[in-house]
């Protein structure tokens, strides 16, 4: 309106009371101070005598108010209100400068001059001091941390501020390196991001372990932090990364993982495990977590027989007699001199390192030699050791057959001896293979549990399989088998052998000892009926027995186990047939006396029947009246009899026998064959042996166990002609007496007498 004219009238404009020039009129400016609406974007100048006017001001309230919330303030993000910016500084700005996100006032613009205006800011609500900085630091990263999205650049930019940081007065405060140390911001190789504390940075003594552990080494990798970030070793060891190997190695067992080809687990890289256990180890409370032992368990040792678990290897003691060869030894061929230096470590993880400890191991690996010195070298070691199986243990048995051939077998197939030399095709006999080179306690023990000597089982299993062969015995075979049956014999093991054997020993001379059915084979307990038999049979029929008779084989203990297993005596097995008289056969009635059938035989029968058999008077009476009502017939030809045998295949073999005397009880006759008053002793005393027999077995048919008694009694009292005195001492001399009852009895039956 009036052009620059006006300014040549200051003069004359002062005198009119108008104000000319600035004059320090701060307070005339705040009151004439626009909306805020028209304060953004203000050029530096204007900003700066703001500033000023806030600084000299009586009453700057409203300029404070105003420029707060205006977008007045330019910064490397635009203008932003006051409130929302950062003045940066030389010693501590370089925090602002980790994230892009800080607003930080442009001291381009404004000059260096904005920097002495810093409680004027502070007033306006931008951020100048240190401690405040931080807090919006700590709420940024911990935004970052939380979604991964550090970036490399972000990290290299913290770590080169820490670095600028030190030897300044400004040390981050507690909940700033609380977060720093926790916060999972550092990328690892892994692909995962971590707090400092959970990552190593790695160095060239991880390279032998990282090939079998996933192990969190910082991802120095050109694709994100890269080689410089060892630049940082000391800012990053501040933070709590692991830097030194021997604070790392605790990562060690968690992270732990083995290849699936254990061939390229090398000796350096099991060694520098072992070196890694032997650090942790130090500490001597440290104790390994279940899941790395389990982890550990793995089959990654390499030994002799090739790769193991620790749990089944042993470290080999040279002061032992055993080779590293005989057992799952680590071999120590491969890993060299030095493994034996970690005999602690490897046994912290399983391995035996006390070979004593480790017998079932190296018997379990027993079957994969085969030479016999090698077999006999161990076998020697597990003997002095007195080993005793676990329930896995494998127990097996080297039978050879030469020095390098044979077979492994069970130890119920064996046995230590074999005295009779029964079992060489039945049995494996110990003895013969290892006396005098293996203690065969050993084999006897706990250890392998085999038996010193053949079992009742075996000796049977051995004779079915004789049985079966239709092997023909030798006399010492023979001997010896049932030797060892009477030695050990009882009810029970009777029982075994009468369920057992089915056939039994009989002779044929110069052709050895054969087996037969049982059921066809007989004790000759009657030697009449026996050579009989034998002279018209037509293969052997009784049962085999030692001659001479031997002291450790009685023949009576002998016969009587055959009865308990089957076998029959041949007089219980012969059918009697009927008296077979010729066509014409003069036969003339005699009195009974004249027969010997008298008084006095009927005293001795009875006092035989009340005291050995306590049978009551009248039943006794009943019994010798049979005898008193016969009608004897006498004859002077023999009297024959017929004796059928049957066998098992349903052949009857039969023979014919002459007696002198024949008791008929379904007719009540008694045949007798005239005795020649001239005949000699031996025909009497075989008249005397038919008689007691035909009178026993009348009498006494259904009682045979006492048969035999009466027979004998009978018989001495017939060869004395019944003489009353001999008959009376006879019976005192038996114990046998009669009572008033038989006495009253044989008076009615001998009233003449």
């Amino acid at each position: 309106f009036y052009g620059d004219q006006i300014l040549g009238y200051k003069d004359e404009l002062s005198l009119l009371g108008v104000t000319v020039g600035f004059s320090r009129c701060y307070q005339r400016v705040i009151d004439n101070l626009k909306n805020s609406s028209y304060l953004t974007s203000m050029s530096a100048d204007a900003f700066l005598l703001s500033l000023e006017c806030m600084r000299y001001a009586g009453s700057p309230e409203r300029l404070v108010t105003t420029l707060r919330d205006a977008k007045c303030l330019k910064t490397n993000l635009g203008f932003k209100p006051p409130s929302e910016c950062f003045l940066f500084d030389q010693e501590w700005g370089c925090l602002l400068q980790v994230f892009t996100c800080f607003p930080i006032i442009d001291q381009a613009y404004y000059g260096s001059i904005i920097s002495s205006y810093k409680n004027e800011l502070k007033r306006l609500g931008a951020v100048v001091d240190f401690d405040v900085a931080v807090k919006s630091f700590i709420s940024r990263f911990k935004q970052r941390a939380s979604s991964s999205s550090l970036t490399k650049d972000d990290v290299f930019s913290f770590l080169s501020c820490c670095r600028q940081l030190k030897g300044t007065s400004y040390k981050f405060p507690s909940d700033l390196m609380k977060c720093i140390l926790e916060a999972k911001w550092l990328r690892t190789r892994l692909g995962d991001f971590r707090s400092p504390r959970d990552c190593i940075l790695f160095s060239p003594e991880w390279v032998s372990i990282s090939s079998i552990t996933l192990l969190p080494f910082l991802d120095d990798s050109d694709s994100f932090y890269g080689k410089d970030l060892h630049k940082y070793r000391h800012e990053l060891k501040t933070m709590g990364v692991v830097i030194e190997f021997e604070s790392g190695v605790k990562f060690v067992p968690a992270c732990l993982y083995f290849p699936r080809s254990t061939d390229s687990i090398t000796p350096r890289i099991s060694l520098s495990f072992l070196n890694c256990l032997r650090i942790l180890l130090e500490d001597k409370s440290y104790t390994f977590s279940l899941s790395f032992l389990k982890k550990v368990s793995e089959k990654w040792l390499k030994t002799s027989v090739g790769y193991m678990s620790p749990g089944d290897c042993l470290l080999f003691d040279k002061n032992s007699d055993l080779k590293p060869t005989d057992g799952p030894f680590i071999d120590e061929g491969f890993y060299g001199s030095e493994i034996r230096t970690y005999r602690k470590e490897l046994s912290s993880i399983g391995v035996i390192v006390d070979v004593e400890k480790g017998s079932t191991h190296i018997a379990n690996h027993l079957d994969l030699h085969s030479d016999f010195a090698t077999i006999i070298r161990i076998y020697k070691f597990l003997a002095e050791v007195e080993w005793k199986p676990d329930c896995e243990a494998k127990r097996l048995i080297w039978i050879p057959e030469g020095n390098e051939n044979g077979r492994w077998v069970k130890p119920d197939g064996c046995v230590l001896h074999d005295k009779d030399g029964l079992f060489g095709l039945q049995l494996n006999v110990l003895e013969k293979h290892y006396k005098n080179k293996v203690p065969l306690q050993l084999f006897s023990g706990a250890a392998f549990g085999v038996k010193s000597y053949p079992s009742l089982d075996d000796y049977c299993k051995l004779w079915k399989g004789w049985e079966t062969s239709g092997h023909r015995l030798s006399h010492d075979e023979c001997c010896a088998f049932w030797r060892f049956v009477l030695k050990h014999k009882s009810s029970e093991e009777e029982q075994i052998l009468s369920e057992s054997l089915v056939k039994v020993p009989v002779d044929l001379g110069s052709e050895g000892i054969m087996l037969f059915d049982k059921h066809d084979v007989f004790i000759a307990d009657d030697l009449q009926l026996k050579e009989l038999l034998l002279q018209s049979s037509s293969h052997p029929l009784f049962v085999w027995y030692p001659q001479p008779s031997l002291p450790v084989l009685p023949r009576t203990m002998l016969f009587e186990l055959y009865l308990k297993i089957g076998v029959r005596m041949i007089s219980h097995s012969v059918q009697k047939k009927d008296l077979s008289f010729t066509n014409g056969l003069e036969l003339k009635q005699i009195n009974p006396r004249d027969a010997m059938l008298g008084k006095e035989l009927l005293r001795l029968i009875l006092g035989f029947l009340a005291c050995s058999l306590k049978m009551e008077a009248e039943k006794r009476h009943e019994a010798v009246k049979s005898l008193r009502n016969l009608t004897v017939l006498e004859t002077s030809e023999p009297i024959a009899v017929v004796y059928s045998l049957s066998l098992s295949s349903g052949e009857t073999q039969e023979v014919q026998a002459s007696r002198m005397v024949r008791w008929d009880k379904e007719s009540s006759k008694f045949f007798i064959q005239k005795l020649d008053e001239s005949a000699g002793q031996k025909d009497r005393l075989e008249y005397a042996t038919y008689f007691s027999e035909a009178v026993a077995e009348g009498l006494l048919l259904e009682k045979e166990d006492q048969f035999s008694s009466l027979s004998e009694l009978v018989k001495l009292a017939f060869i004395l002609k019944f003489d009353e005195d001999a008959v009376s001492f006879l019976m005192k001399s038996k114990n046998l007496q009669v009572f008033v009852e038989d006495e009253h009895f044989l008076s009615a039956a001998f009233p003449n007498e």
